[in-house]
């Protein structure tokens, strides 16, 4: 027959759809159970809230389930510069925040407050090295965020943050932020997924 094409045995339905390793999150990285695995164990992993630690050392900024929040501090129209404008949020002794974890991602970030009403953007700096070395090498994401209401200095739901996996005990995360306003203040808290591999 003129033009017939015989179907493959993957439309068949008889072979894998990949030909890389499968075995959750301990299959060949990228397969596609590897990736389903991974957004599974992201929507029914377990969350911890993080917030400034009342007397942070040199490697543990955050507390688990803490009232005071992180502050982070904007220049004019660019990202805070100024000592302490960074806010430290996860030392490499915060995490892992539940046992046996080897990674980790901020999930989720709930502003508390946000000191001017014009757009605001945070950035998620993550790494092993310094602040100014993992944003360099854009080891960074951004969430852009403005109050709710015009005046209220306070937006009060979580908002959800992505960004690669960190390695529990050695990456570090930080803080920046910007907006139009100099000095500008904006104030929050984390949410933190871990994973076992």
């Amino acid at each position: 027959m003129s033009g017939y094409i015989t179907p493959s045995k993957a439309s068949l339905g008889t072979d894998k759809i990949d030909e890389l390793a499968v075995n959750g999150l301990l299959g060949v990285n990228n397969s596609l159970a590897y990736r389903v695995h991974e957004i599974e164990r992201h929507f029914h992993s377990r969350e911890r809230w993080f917030g400034k630690k009342a007397v942070p050392t040199a490697t543990d900024w955050g507390d688990q389930a803490s009232l005071l929040p992180y502050s982070a501090i904007s220049g004019d129209g660019v990202f805070g510069a100024d000592a302490n404008d960074e806010a430290l949020v996860l030392g490499v002794d915060d995490t892992p925040a539940i046992t046996d974890m080897v990674k980790f991602d901020l999930h989720r970030i709930l502003i508390l407050a946000l000191s001017v009403d014009t757009p605001y953007i945070f950035r998620v700096i993550y790494g092993a090295g310094t602040m100014a070395d993992m944003e360099t090498a854009k080891q960074y994401t951004d969430v852009m965020l403005q109050n709710i209401v015009a005046g209220s200095k306070s937006n009060g739901v979580p908002v959800p943050i992505m960004m690669p996996r960190a390695t529990c005990g050695t990456d570090k995360v930080w803080v920046r932020v910007m907006c139009a306003t100099a000095s500008a203040t904006a104030t929050f808290y984390v949410g933190l997924h871990e994973y076992e591999g």
